[in-house]
């Protein structure tokens, strides 16, 4: 279902390298991969990962296919992996970015309630020439989810 578009080859090896389950040295999963859809047609894929269950700790990501770029698939996806962060792992803290290169990504991040700027880490991220790059950091913090979310919806209270 990902190989009809022209940027599935890029989509795929995202898919291989991101999306796939994976665990700790437990047995905890630590990496939960979902495909995302708008108006019921493929968008791209979202992802929720844990980095610190002592912390209580996780980030998310996502790619959506070109053609559905710029129509809200991310933002959209965010409050089911917030469901799936705070409510059914326990998570404590949430955390995303971008590369500050990224004008779309960024915006598109401004735009998901709840997640706030809290800086720029430089240096920390590779771009599209294997070269590093300064991230914008956001998070969101469990209380604010619910202060912003219903969890009874999975939606955003208006």
């Amino acid at each position: 279902m990902w190989s009809n578009f022209p940027d599935s080859p890029y989509m795929l090896n995202e898919l291989e390298e991101s999306y796939l389950p994976e665990y700790d040295a437990e047995g905890r999963q630590t990496l939960y991969g979902f495909y995302t859809t708008l108006d019921g047609v493929l968008a791209g894929g979202s992802l929720l990962g844990v980095s610190a269950w002592s912390h209580r700790r996780g980030f998310t990501g996502a790619d959506t296919f070109i053609h559905m770029r710029g129509k809200g698939v991310t933002p959209g996806s965010k409050p089911h992996l917030f469901y799936l962060g705070f409510e059914m792992l326990g998570l404590w803290r949430v955390e995303t970015g971008c590369n500050v290169s990224n004008t779309a990504s960024k915006r598109s991040l401004d735009k998901t309630p709840g997640l706030q700027l809290e800086g720029i880490l430089r240096g920390y991220a590779l771009d599209g020439k294997g070269g590093l790059e300064d991230e914008y950091r956001y998070a969101i913090l469990r209380p604010e989810w619910e202060k912003l979310y219903d969890k009874n919806k999975v939606e955003i209270i208006a």
